[in-house]
């Protein structure tokens, strides 16, 4: 894969390495945070992120297994004085979105922040293939005169040194509008993502790249990895629609962490119950419920009380 050609970026030069989510400034020789042990960034700030860069996005891993694989993309992003800036992305085909979008967010070294909004929305299909939501909803019997726009992207990274970012994204949940009817739900996924500088010059249209590796995964936090990767959720019980209905309330009340199961098919928490039950007269006869390892224990107490006894799932 081509290499992009860098240009040197605007850098204060600083002898001393910072922790990217604490801010503790450390000497040169030092390599991670005392405290958290997260790996050390350069201490070369960068004033703006001004420019061209050339990124990747990826799928956390068990998608990528499936086929689904990264996309290219560059952005061409200006800032102004203060910590707000803007721009527009381009994605590579065959696996990126072939209209461009647009970028808003803010800056502050070594955290960035942004959100991608891109015109046309699109289903990833399990092969990897593309379809509009447009087309996707009219085969459904849905209709609308226009393309619909994807959910926004939320983008979050943290800067490895001057020229090099990575981080998470994520698509959340969201209602479309509908013409026709009620609206549409879209459902939420999340990835990787990393970009390098190119240039400041921004008539410049590169390809290739990004040179460094694609995402160096112990640089990023437990919690971002699990957000994007997830984690295996244990096995609660299995419980009648208007029983799960009560827990899932309860579970929910108390802030701990679960998903769902009716008729086989697997749905996150954050789903419409209805969408998983059928509701009350629908089709799920039973819901399986599962929780966070580290929520286990006081889902049970909630669930069973002094019954520790445990629902074996069928």
């Amino acid at each position: 894969m081509a290499k992009p050609v860098l240009d040197q970026p605007t850098e204060l030069q600083s002898p001393m390495k910072k922790c990217p989510y604490r801010g503790q400034e450390y000497p040169d020789e030092a390599t991670e945070c005392a405290i958290d042990h997260t790996a050390l960034i350069s201490g070369v700030e960068r004033e703006k992120v001004t420019g061209v860069w050339r990124g990747v996005y990826g799928y956390a891993e068990r998608r990528e297994a499936a086929g689904i694989t990264p996309a290219h993309f560059t952005l061409k992003l200006k800032q102004g004085w203060t910590s707000h800036f803007s721009g527009s992305v381009t994605e590579d085909p065959p696996n990126g979105f072939p209209e461009t979008g647009t970028i808003d967010g803010y800056f502050g070294s070594p955290i960035i922040d942004f959100t991608k909004r891109m015109p046309v929305g699109y289903i990833l299909e399990t092969d990897g293939t593309r379809r509009t939501l447009r087309d996707f909803l009219a085969a459904a019997g849905r209709t609308s005169n226009l393309e619909l726009p994807s959910p926004p992207i939320l983008y979050n990274g943290t800067f490895l040194d001057s020229r090099r970012v990575q981080g998470t994204w994520m698509i959340t949940p969201m209602q479309i509008p509908m013409p026709d009817g009620p609206p549409f739900s879209t459902g939420g996924t999340t990835g990787y993502w990393c970009a390098e500088f190119v240039t400041d010059d921004l008539k410049v249209n590169p390809t290739g790249g990004p040179s460094a590796a694609l995402f160096d995964k112990s640089l990023l936090t437990p919690e971002e990895v699990e957000r994007v990767e997830g984690i295996p959720y244990n096995f609660l019980g299995k419980f009648n629609v208007v029983d799960a209905e009560n827990f899932m309330d309860r579970l929910t009340q108390a802030g701990l962490r679960l998903n769902v199961r009716g008729n086989d098919e697997a749905m996150q928490q954050m789903m419409p119950f209805t969408a998983v039950t059928g509701g009350y007269s629908g089709t799920a006869d039973q819901v399986e419920i599962f929780v966070h390892p580290d929520d286990e224990e006081e889902a049970k107490k909630i669930v069973f009380g002094d019954n520790q006894t445990e629902i074996e799932p069928s």
